[in-house]
């Protein structure tokens, strides 16, 4: 019996993760699979972020690989019980490895990977990722770090059978230095990764406040109807209000700790927003962004005199 069991385990463990992935209809052949609000850790393998795919009559193009080389395979899996259709591009919204450590997967399958500048700047063969340091060596698996095939400075307009995307870079920096969106006129709907965040909160640390704000109104302009966001599971007209609000009120109070003289030391510690004890990660993100926000706000301050 003990014999069994240890054999057992050792299957297991050779075993891919199992993420239970369910795709989510949020317009007409475009599915995604919503991820945990939470963070990254052993137990959901990285499973705490959005990804798309959209079905058109020559293949997929999917926004954002995942986690994993297992994520991926188990998202085309679900593609290909809705169409046997190939996935024919893999578009990255910006560069941390949640987003796209899938594509060697994809890549695999003979999808063409696009992203922004800062991947083909910061990510290269052999570097050890975040989602590697968390996951552990049995749990990353087969992922693997794979070169982007078009790189997109500012915009491209993608054109796939019956479908338009439109990659655009909406500001130098604002989650990331990187970020792109992905633009569907037909549907007036917007893939926008980390940009917008909703049930949880947000992390200023690779971005900006000024430039976040400046491209949740970039957002707002394009007057789209439906709007996905990188991690939370809003998808409507509202899915940017919480965020902007959130940020809005940040940068009005370490203004006004910055305006009275506190200090980088103890401002997280006066910035606390109770209002917004009760979201996903508040314990985790909220000081550091408080952190982050004074630094950018100091420094914009001392550029205007």
């Amino acid at each position: 019996m003990k014999y069994i069991f240890l054999l057992f385990l050792t299957y297991s463990s050779l075993q891919a993760f199992e993420y239970h992935l369910k795709p989510k209809k949020v317009a007409e052949n475009v599915y995604c699979f919503f991820g945990k609000l939470e963070n990254i850790n052993k137990q959901n393998a990285g499973n705490m972020v959005n990804t798309c795919f959209v079905q058109t009559n020559k293949g997929f193009v999917v926004i954002d690989s995942g986690p994993t080389y297992a994520y991926a395979t188990q998202a085309y899996a679900q593609m290909q019980k809705i169409s046997p259709l190939p996935v024919r591009y893999v578009i990255n919204t910006h560069d941390h490895d949640d987003h796209w450590l899938g594509n060697s997967f994809y890549k695999e399958k003979g999808a063409l990977l696009i992203g922004p500048r800062t991947y083909e700047q910061s990510i290269f063969k052999g570097m050890k990722t975040r989602m590697q340091r968390v996951l552990g060596k049995t749990l990353y698996g087969k992922t693997s770090i794979v070169k982007l095939d078009t790189v997109v400075d500012s915009n491209l307009s993608l054109i796939l059978g019956n479908k338009t995307f439109e990659i655009k870079q909406l500001e130098p920096i604002a989650h990331t230095k990187g970020d792109l969106i992905v633009y569907m006129p037909e549907y007036k709907l917007v893939f926008a990764g980390d940009l917008v965040f909703n049930d949880r909160l947000t992390s200023l640390r690779d971005g900006s406040l000024l430039g976040s704000l400046k491209v949740l109104d970039a957002i707002d302009a394009l007057d789209a109807k439906i709007i996905v966001g990188g991690h939370g599971h809003m998808t409507d007209t509202n899915a940017t209000k919480h965020l902007k609000q959130y940020l809005s009120t940040m940068k009005n109070e370490v203004q006004n700790a910055l305006d009275n003289g506190i200090s980088l030391e103890t401002v997280t510690k006066q910035v606390i927003m109770p209002q917004y004890k009760t979201m996903k990660l508040y314990d985790i993100l909220h000081s550091r962004n408080v952190f982050d926000a004074y630094q950018e706000l100091e420094m914009y301050e001392e550029e205007d005199e």
